[in-house]
């Protein structure tokens, strides 16, 4: 079966971190990839869920607050370091 060439450019430390994974399990890169590819053609699609990350429980409340009206605003972030009684540096 004639083979074609397929290149991406990926950020080293994602690289290391999975090359190192690949040969923990056996395979090379180049297998996992095409692992990947197969599973990919074989469910129809990407083969697990892509979504954004969930926000903690503080962040969600955070969120509802500000969508409720009920957020605090700050005039500059003078201001809110204050209302935060937070010194500045």
């Amino acid at each position: 079966m004639k083979t074609e060439m397929l290149s991406t450019r990926i950020d080293k430390d994602t690289k290391l971190a999975f090359t190192h994974i690949c040969d923990e399990v056996g395979l090379s890169p180049s297998q996992a990839l095409k692992l990947f590819a197969k599973a990919v053609i074989n469910y129809g699609g990407i083969p697990f869920e892509l979504r954004s990350r969930t926000p903690n429980a503080k962040t969600s409340e955070a969120i509802q607050e500000l969508e409720n009206g009920k957020g605090n605003k700050a005039d500059d972030v003078k201001a809110l370091f204050k209302e935060l009684g937070v010194n500045e540096a």
